[in-house]
């Protein structure tokens, strides 16, 4: 007999196909009907140049309300199929939050921003113009919630949450789980040249390290929002 109340984890493909259809997939609705809201949606277009696809004519209200509502769809829709696998939630991690974690991961955070700085620094690295002027767009506070709440809780609860869980208890392990879900989240970055991509992913392997070592989902969170954060300041005041 057919046990309901088992458990019925992802398999490795799976997990990781069903991540990127729902990462790519779920978007596509909300942008087709954000134009519903009314012409404001697409007012102070920005061009972006996208490394490997060139430029894209994007728009700051009408882009940012489409990822914080697919974000949350995604979030949402990932936890309905965990609740019918009968899949924990406590597999994401845990999201207690630790002040002697924090501090700890935020100075070694510190230690990452200041090696990352010099890189760029010593290769003449510069953040794409045209992302910059996106997240600073009016109204600024879309590109604030877009960029230090949405993206953090959301890709950490996709990379770092559900992907990694379902990833180590493969033949991959823990540490591949890290190295895979860390590529895949690099992937998705692609807006950026390939020496930018190298340093997220570095930083993806360290939040995914914090993630299995304290087993929790809440610090690389936190430790990625002061990220971001730290970079919409500085692309604010110094850009």
């Amino acid at each position: 007999m057919i046990n309901e109340n088992e458990t019925k984890n992802f398999s490795g493909w799976w997990a990781i196909l069903f991540i990127f259809l729902t990462f790519n997939i779920a978007p596509i609705p909300f942008a087709l009907s954000i134009g519903l809201l009314g012409d404001w949606v697409y007012q102070n277009p920005i061009t972006v140049n996208m490394t490997y696809m060139g430029d894209i004519n994007m728009h700051p209200i009408a882009d940012n309300l489409t990822t914080i509502l697919s974000m949350t769809f995604i979030i949402l829709f990932v936890l309905w199929r965990m609740q019918k696998r009968n899949i924990p939630f406590s597999d994401l991690g845990s999201l207690d939050i630790k002040k002697k974690d924090v501090l700890f991961g935020t100075l070694f955070l510190a230690l990452f921003i200041a090696l990352e700085e010099l890189y760029m620094w010593v290769l003449g690295i510069e953040m794409p113009e045209g992302f910059i002027e996106f997240m600073l767009s009016e109204p600024l506070i879309l590109g604030l919630i877009s960029v230090v709440i949405i993206a953090p809780i959301a890709e950490e609860f996709i990379f770092r949450g559900f992907l990694f869980s379902q990833l180590q208890n493969t033949r991959l392990g823990p540490w591949g789980a890290i190295t895979l879900s860390s590529l895949l989240w690099t992937v998705i970055h692609f807006q950026y040249e390939f020496k930018i991509l190298l340093v997220l992913f570095v930083f993806g392997l360290f939040l995914g390290y914090l993630r299995m070592a304290y087993q929790s989902l809440s610090l690389p969170i936190i430790l990625h929002a002061i990220n971001n954060l730290f970079a919409f300041v500085m692309a604010y005041f110094y850009f």
